[in-house]
């Protein structure tokens, strides 16, 4: 090797030491200012291009470069900057080692005072969605039971919140001979509107013990909203007293959008007697309606989230498409029917959004056989 490519292998090796040293300043720098430095951070596999040098990465060498002292061999540098090169290639990298002693150094007290503010919004954060899933739990518990069977009946019913909690709600207990079924729907979304759910079960659970029909229930519970100061939230509830034993239905409809019955023949019929939604005219007038569910008849209630649910083209899922899809829908337990329609529902919004709470019940009769 000749003089000249001596002096320039010398000045490349010094062009690359300075590059490396440099990069391991910065490193260190970027380190000490940067809040996410503290703790054991260890920076590993730094890239800096060297050119035409191939490192050997993981050779550390046996004298510490920086202290000019020698290592042991469980030691690691407080930082190795030097290229490790190997014969041959045609270009590589060097990779920074950073002992996590020379970054560990004592935080400023801002950065200190910074950490224990995240970590205290941390474990209020954790605490406030527990609180949300107890209070999810509490609804799920205090609603109707997800399938019920009475006689003939074969129930069943979901409801899924757009956000934390509730405001649709599902009800079903028996009192005297009847089974007492009630879907409403409480103005708002979320906690505002899920802190009235228990309130409102509640009422109906009352009511409905002292009173003899839907209607009676209904009236009661509105005077008692509209008399409430601060006031209510306007609610929508649809109320059935059931008779497992003949199929009869009494109802009562204040201002919910109208249950469906499916008949074995493919025919619909709406149930929508009753009266104004709850809450809004303390004096309302209320009325009892009927039907009656025959062996293969299916009711299905629903909440104005299922009608409501759009698809990328902004259309709503709406009526027409409900009732085909409970036609398509038809099976054995209400349990599929059920799953079949928000299938249908969810399968035509696609990857769109939910603006609402969802509630779905169906009330199946099954054959006498």
């Amino acid at each position: 090797m000749g003089l000249q490519s001596l002096s320039d292998h010398s000045h490349r090796g010094c062009a690359h030491r300075s590059l490396a040293a440099e990069a391991g300043s910065q490193a260190r720098r970027a380190s000490l200012h940067s809040h996410r430095s503290w703790g054991w951070l260890q920076i590993r596999r730094l890239i800096v291009d060297l050119g035409p040098w191939r490192p050997a990465v993981n050779r550390l060498p046996a004298v510490d470069k920086l202290e000019r002292r020698p290592r042991a061999e469980d030691q690691r540098p407080r930082l190795s900057c030097v290229p490790w090169l190997t014969r041959g290639g045609d270009g590589g990298a060097i990779a920074l080692d950073v002992d996590p002693n020379l970054i560990d150094a004592p935080a400023p007290s801002g950065s200190r005072a910074l950490e224990e503010e995240i970590a205290a919004l941390r474990h209020d954060r954790d605490a406030l969605q527990l609180g949300f899933f107890e209070a999810a739990y509490v609804q799920q518990r205090l609603g109707a039971p997800r399938r019920l069977r009475r006689g003939a009946f074969d129930i069943a019913g979901e409801t899924f919140p757009v956000r934390h909690a509730s405001g649709d709600f599902l009800t079903a207990f028996d009192t005297g001979v009847h089974t007492v079924l009630g879907l409403g729907d409480i103005a708002g979304k979320g906690l505002s509107a899920g802190m009235w759910f228990t309130h409102l079960v509640g009422l109906i659970r009352l009511f409905a013990r002292s009173l003899h029909d839907p209607a009676g229930v209904a009236a009661a519970i509105n005077g008692h909203l509209a008399s409430l100061d601060p006031e209510a939230p306007i609610t929508t509830l649809f109320l059935t007293w059931a008779d497992a034993c003949t199929g009869d239905l009494v109802y009562s409809n204040a201002g919910h959008p109208a249950p469906l019955v499916l008949r074995r023949d493919g025919s619909v019929e709406w149930l929508s007697a009753g009266g104004p939604v709850l809450g809004a005219v303390p004096d309302a007038t209320f009325v009892n309606g009927g039907a009656v569910l025959n062996p293969g008849d299916t009711l299905l209630g629903y909440s104005d989230g299922i009608l409501e649910c759009r698809n990328a083209r902004g259309e709503e899922f709406g009526v027409e498409r409900l009732v085909d899809a409970t036609r398509s829908a038809i099976a054995p337990s209400a349990s599929a029917t059920l799953f079949s329609v928000l299938g249908s529902v969810q399968d035509f919004a696609a990857a769109e959004p939910r603006v609402d709470d969802l509630a779905l019940m169906v009330v199946h009769r099954l054959d006498e056989a």
